[in-house]
């Protein structure tokens, strides 16, 4: 007998304990079985440990559930979040659900179909890279979805194309998932510095995780978003991606049984189905989910559910008062995006950020409120009961760390007895990171090139450690002190010697469009050559 639904999720909650989780392996893994046992319990369909029994046009489909490679369905999803924060796993950040999906076009998807039929035997991953987790989501999902379909069709392939399906569709979900991240929604990784900045981009990624963001979704939901290592810990967040993993497998599981003859869909299943899309019989709907379409169709005119479900972030939004009620007697309230045309927002937004109000071109129209646009906004807002603004004012700004790889430019200028030489540096180095110990702070280690260009034309190469003092100058220097060791190309600057410096560094400039930011810092150097080498520095420090 098949698990009742409720009991099911509740108890598998609870088996688990509340040890702190990776999003990347245990999170995912662990979300997709739960969405999967529990889709298959809410549709009928009978499983035990090592089998899945799906009805079929001519009998029961057994299915082992190590679908891949000894992998279950959580496994697989598990295997391809391991490299999570490359874009293809985050949102495009200030892009709405219909501008990321703008890309994928039905022509592009047919070709990666016909890719894979091409070679009938092979799981194939059909990730692109420089493009968003939304994107890669629906892909993979309606590859999964054309298995599903074949599954119900073609006599003799029906269990090894249904078993495709579970398989496209648990890697879809390792994307799903991602989506709910307040790090994969508010990272911006896709500049050309970021091979540079890896590790700022991850320091930025867990600052986002831990302080969470508020998102909406297309259904007009809003609430906080947090992200990695703490899926368990707040119970709202959870439950809306697990209603997106599930909604995703029930479209699944809706596309194989109107495609299998001789077999009912499942009475829960089909309840969802006509609730979802009123006057559309299930056979309809699924049809509309399989047929070619370019990605944006699917989102903001057939309108699937899975879609949404996937949040991004907010600045602001309409809170609408609807007829329903909860279980206390208060109105329910639905949501929409405040927008960043004039008269499409609340005009005082002092505090809150922008780039999060959406152009009103980026979003279907049935998420922009009827009562928009409005000559009395400020009116409407303190007289009308049933609508309220609600701002949502947080720093989505992470400002780069010193930790990870270094790039410095330098000018110098060399005083030498009567001989003064201009010089030009480069330099790599290693941060690691804002450490403070005692009165020390931000230790780095370098490695310097010097071409000078007088008369000498020497080259003067440095090894060097250097540390920050904890103190202020000005408001706005801190001290820096640097030992290490040279060596020079030429007389009378050639051979080894020791080298110390002293100097100021500024304040970090972010870039803004990059975690990577900059740093100046001007010191005065001594190298210890036979005649003590005294030169002025100044350098920029790319990190």
């Amino acid at each position: 007998m098949p698990i009742n639904y409720k009991t099911f999720v509740l108890l598998l909650l609870l088996s688990f304990s509340a040890e702190t989780f990776s999003w990347e392996k245990e999170e995912h893994r662990m979300l997709a079985d739960l969405a999967f046992d529990s889709t298959l319990s809410f549709c009928g369909i009978n499983f035990n440990d090592s089998l899945i029994f799906f009805p079929g046009k001519t009998g029961i489909i057994s299915i082992n559930k190590k679908l891949w490679n000894g992998q279950s369905f959580g496994d697989v999803s598990a295997f391809f979040s391991e490299d999570d924060i490359l874009q293809s796993h985050c949102h495009l950040r200030g892009n709405t659900i219909q501008q990321q999906l703008e890309p994928l076009s039905a022509a592009f998807t047919d070709e990666v179909w016909s890719m894979i039929e091409e070679k009938p035997g092979d799981i194939q991953s059909v990730e692109v890279t420089n493009q968003n987790a939304v994107f890669n989501y629906l892909l993979y999902h309606i590859i999964a979805l054309r298995f599903a379909k074949l599954s119900g069709n073609e006599f003799g392939r029906n269990q090894e194309a249904l078993r495709y399906a579970l398989i496209y569709e648990s890697t879809a979900q390792s994307y799903l998932s991602d989506t709910f991240s307040s790090g994969h929604m508010l990272l911006s990784n896709s500049d050309f510095l970021s091979p540079l900045n890896s590790f700022n981009i991850q320091i930025a990624h867990d600052h986002y995780c831990s302080e969470g963001v508020y998102v909406i979704n297309s259904n007009g939901d809003c609430w906080q978003a947090f992200g990695d290592k703490l899926l368990q810990w707040y119970p709202y967040p959870f439950t809306k991606v697990f209603e997106a993993c599930s909604a995703s497998l029930r479209e699944l599981f809706l596309v194989y049984f109107t495609s299998t003859e001789n077999v009912d869909i499942p009475v829960n299943l089909a309840k969802w189905a006509k609730s979802i899309s009123p006057g559309v019989t299930p056979e309809e709907l699924s049809n509309l989910w399989v047929i070619v379409n370019d990605g944006v169709k699917y989102y903001s005119e057939i309108k699937m559910p899975a879609l949404l479900c996937i949040p991004v972030p907010i600045s602001a939004a309409w809170s609408v008062r609807t007829d329903m009620k909860d279980e206390y007697g208060i109105h329910l309230r639905k949501n929409y995006p405040q927008l960043s045309e004039e008269k499409f927002h609340d005009p005082d937004l002092d505090e809150v950020d922008l780039g999060f109000l959406y152009s009103k071109y980026s979003m279907p129209g049935w998420m922009i409120p009827e009562f928009l646009p409005g000559d009395s906004l400020q009116n409407l807002i303190k007289y009308n009961p049933e609508i309220a603004s609600v701002r949502f004012v947080q720093n989505r700004n992470f400002p780069p760390s010193f930790r990870g790889y270094l790039l410095t430019a330098g000018v110098t200028y060399l005083f030498i007895e009567d001989k003064n030489e201009v010089g030009s540096s480069l330099g790599f180095g290693w941060g690691f990171g804002d450490l403070s110990l005692l009165v020390f702070i931000k230790p780095t280690v370098f490695v310097t090139a010097m071409r000078l260009f007088g008369d000498s034309q020497a080259w003067i190469l440095s090894a060097d450690v250097g540390v920050g003092i904890n103190a202020s100058v000005l408001g706005i220097f801190k001290p820096y002190i640097e030992l290490g060791s040279t060596w020079g190309s030429r007389s009378p600057y050639n051979g080894y010697a020791g080298n110390y410096a002293l100097g100021l560094d500024s304040e970090t400039l972010p870039l803004g469009f990059t975690y990577a930011g900059l740093t100046f810092r001007l010191k005065y150097e001594f190298i210890l050559f036979d005649k003590t080498l005294y030169s002025p520095v100044f350098e920029i420090i790319l990190h």
